[in-house]
């Protein structure tokens, strides 16, 4: 969800640029005045903000390889070496003698280049059980600038076998997972993409190569930019099997309609190019599901058991860690999470604080408690004002909310087609919601659901409404927390978003 969209795409792109460019440009005056060496280019700055210089602009530069063509995407295999540090020995109790070698080459993933987001090529994969027998949750890490939060794929029993739906980074880790399941359950019979965002569809190929007997289906307006094939660039496989569409008003039949049923949001955002957009709702008729990717999410209070296991991200974000490490390298990424979980800034408030913040930036990229002061953005990253709790608090209130980033980019210029997708959607009688990122709402329902999109409503209740008049998509947040997409939508759109 953080790169879901061109605009925002584009807006981090440029950000990082600017940045970048205005880094070298304060740097080249100081050496018109200072002798040329890398600690004069940071004389007159104490040690910790020169380490976090250093890990902010690393940070920048490896951000600005994102529209690197995918051919770039796959990585020349080289030999693990076997890292056996001592004070690393014990950790893992299924491995006493403390060779973490085998564990961090179950978890590379050689294509982290097609879209290069943290954590890289180090990938880390938990499962849960969501419905016992019934409904399972693999994660891994997805973010960028330290914003790094959870990417969800869902798997279902089915009908003599499983169905995917949203793939993650096939790491040998992960695909391990999935063999358990089949073992089990049966094998893997569907893999879905409900949807047209980058960051899903980016593993629908990779995945699907490692289980090709599996049918492949994901909705029709799938695109790229540049307009190349979406298989010669890697987000698509050769062949697909078919093109997900609603189960209910379709004449079509599909393989898996005994256990799935489909509702499909089809939209395109307005602008001078106009951007397709698509979302299917799919409902598993046994565990009485709903699965979404980006429609809504549920923000929970503790970070996610992916992100809090590798805590550096965290950390940083919350102002108590600092690594001028930005290396790519497994080995240094793996050491560097082990330092940050075992030092001293390691604890549960300073994860909840981190956690906090990064909901925050995730939801809307600048909310109103950070400072917007560049000079102070090189020098100590991200730098809060009071107030950050309150917001954080508003989001976390309701069991399902429409993140901002969607609601004022997404769904405003659409408003009707989306409110109608959503009261269709609730027809259903589901029992819990599964988004893609963040949380998973149990217990929550149509009810809960329909409630997520009342900003969209033409009375919303008063509780939506901000102290200038406009209306807010989720209540207790301010206007200002919406300012940065105010400005994205404006420039993308034309017009001003409803917030």
């Amino acid at each position: 969800m953080l790169l879901s969209f061109s605009a925002t795409r584009l807006f981090l792109l440029f950000f990082a640029a600017t940045v970048a460019v205005l880094s070298f440009q304060r740097g080249k005056i100081r050496d018109q005045h200072k002798p040329s060496s890398l600690s004069a280019t940071f004389s007159g700055t104490s040690r910790p903000q020169r380490m976090k210089r250093m890990a902010i602009g690393s940070s920048y530069l490896s951000t600005l390889s994102l529209y690197l063509p995918s051919s770039f995407g796959r990585e020349r295999r080289t030999s693990s070496r076997r890292i056996v540090p001592h004070s690393l020995r014990g950790r893992d109790s299924s491995d006493p003698e403390g060779d973490f070698s085998e564990t961090i080459e179950s978890r590379i993933y050689r294509e982290w280049r097609r879209l290069p987001l943290q954590p890289y090529q180090l990938r880390e994969t938990t499962v849960d059980e969501v419905v016992p027998g019934q409904v399972f949750s693999l994660e891994q890490q997805l973010g960028v600038f330290d914003v790094v939060v959870n990417i969800r794929m869902t798997v279902l029993v089915v009908e003599g076998g499983l169905a995917v739906v949203n793939p993650i980074a096939p790491t040998k880790e992960c695909v391990e997972i999935l063999h358990k399941l089949e073992k089990k359950y049966g094998g893997i019979k569907y893999i879905l993409l409900p949807t047209t965002q980058v960051e899903h569809k980016i593993y629908l190929e990779p995945l699907s190569r490692q289980f090709p007997s599996a049918q492949v289906w994901g909705v029709g307006r799938q695109w790229s930019f540049p307009p190349f094939p979406l298989s010669l660039i890697g987000y698509y496989p050769s062949k697909i099997s078919g093109i997900l569409r609603d189960t209910t008003s379709s004449e079509e039949e599909f393989p898996f309609q005994q256990d799935l049923e489909i509702k499909l949001l089809d939209i395109a955002l307005p602008g001078s190019i106009p951007t397709p957009f698509q979302e299917a709702a799919i409902y598993h008729k046994r565990s009485k599901s709903l699965i979404v990717t980006d429609a809504v999410v549920s923000i929970p209070k503790e970070p996610p058991r992916i992100v809090s296991s590798s805590p550096s991200s965290l950390l940083k974000i919350s102002g108590v860690w600092s690594s001028p490490s930005a290396s790519s390298s497994p080995k240094t990424m793996f050491l560097n999470e082990v330092e940050a979980a075992d030092s001293p800034q390691n604890t549960a408030q300073n994860r909840r604080e981190g956690w906090a913040k990064t909901v925050l930036l995730a939801c809307f990229l600048s909310p109103s408690s950070v400072s917007k002061e560049l000079r102070e953005f090189l020098d100590e990253g991200f730098v809060w004002s009071s107030g950050w709790e309150k917001t954080f608090q508003a989001l976390i209130s309701p069991s399902l909310i429409v993140s901002p980033l969607v609601s004022e980019l997404v769904f405003r210029p659409q408003s009707q087609q989306v409110r109608s997708w959503a009261e269709n959607v609730a027809e259903w009688p589901f029992r819990r919601v599964i988004p893609a990122h963040f949380g998973i709402a149990q217990r929550s329902g149509p009810k809960e659901f329909l409630r997520a999109f009342a900003f969209l409503n033409d009375e919303s209740d008063a509780s939506y409404k901000s102290t200038a008049g406009s209306t807010l998509s989720i209540p207790g947040t301010l206007k200002e927390d919406y300012s940065i997409l105010q400005i994205i939508a404006n420039a993308a759109f034309g017009k001003k978003s409803g917030a």
